[in-house]
């Protein structure tokens, strides 16, 4: 394991480089291309057999909505590395979330996380630092995710044959408990005060209350309805919903993201959800209609990724140049 993690920081930080940085974002621009075609090109059929019925302002909604998301998640982050590694400086935080995204589209988390590590190296953040802050990010996600699940479990409007075996899904309940102890206040202290001691991690003295971890836990879920919302939009710019799936949508969004938030930390989180919300999505959808929806909104999170980590190139460049 130490091993992997260090040659995943060599690899990144050769790939998040100086000029390397415009390289691969290049490279990442067209194997996002490549994806794109091939997704459009598989579902050929599918879409061409399918009956259109195009509502565009929904689609720019979503955009709208995708973008302003982008932003709350990079402020999120901020936060988080604000209150416990002291790092203040709104711009570095969040042009390294937007741009450390581009490494979402490989496989696996460890990439995502070496690449972060590296940015904030070059800024003077201790690797260790970031890569506990990436944990906590995701522990703060997963937990998140399962509390606007269960919120929204009162508003699915389901099937007979499935609402029958909704009870089941209250086996989350037993799960936030537990989750929660990622979070606790004294265990992210007794984890800091262990890193305070490594000459490499550099977090500094920090008193964590639940004040601190609830405040995140409600910037994530205000993440997942932003979510939800955008899956709404997307859907609506094919097919009408009523106001009253709005809910629900939110629901399935969270619930498929936190079956891949799992998926990626135990084995592998590709296709996850994607899987996951087709599924869910066909309680309520033709499945034909639930592809294209699936298809379409991940052509809008990766449009949204690339455009935020142009932004974030351009600014690190600016703030080279000055």
């Amino acid at each position: 394991m130490t091993t992997l993690r260090v040659w995943s920081h060599q690899a990144a930080s050769f790939l998040f480089s100086g000029k390397r940085q415009r390289v691969i974002t290049a490279v990442f621009f067209t194997l996002t291309l490549l994806v794109i075609t091939s997704i459009l090109y598989t579902n050929r059929e599918l879409l061409r057999s399918y009956e259109w019925h195009i509502q565009p302002y929904w689609l720019v909604l979503a955009i709208g909505l995708m973008l302003i998301s982008m932003y709350m998640g990079a402020w999120a982050w901020h936060r988080l590395v604000a209150d416990v590694a002291n790092v203040t400086d709104r711009r570095l935080n969040i042009k390294i979330w937007w741009y450390a995204n581009l490494a979402k589209r490989l496989p696996g988390v460890v990439w995502y996380i070496a690449s972060r590590a590296i940015l904030y190296e070059q800024a003077g953040v201790a690797k260790r630092t970031v890569t506990l802050l990436s944990g906590l990010e995701i522990a703060l996600m997963f937990v998140s995710g399962l509390i606007t699940t269960l919120l929204t479990l009162p508003f699915w409007v389901l099937p007979d044959e499935i609402s029958q075996n909704l009870g089941y899904a209250w086996f989350m309940l037993v799960l936030i408990p537990l989750s929660l102890l990622l979070i606790h206040p004294r265990v992210l202290e007794k984890i800091l005060a262990k890193l305070s001691s490594d000459k490499e991690a550099t977090p500094g003295s920090l008193i964590l209350n639940w004040h601190h971890t609830l405040i995140w836990l409600v910037m994530y879920m205000v993440i997942w309805v932003a979510g939800g919302l955008i899956l709404f939009s997307t859907i609506n710019f094919f097919q009408t919903l009523s106001p009253q799936q709005l809910v629900p949508v939110v629901g399935m969004w969270s619930l498929a993201n936190s079956v891949s938030l799992a998926g990626a930390i135990t084995v592998t989180n590709i296709g996850v959800r994607e899987v996951s919300l087709a599924l869910l999505l066909t309680q309520i959808m033709p499945l034909p209609v639930a592809i294209i929806t699936i298809i379409a909104i991940r052509l809008i999170l990766l449009a949204g990724g690339l455009i935020t980590a142009v932004i974030a190139l351009k600014l690190q460049i600016t703030t080279l140049a000055d």
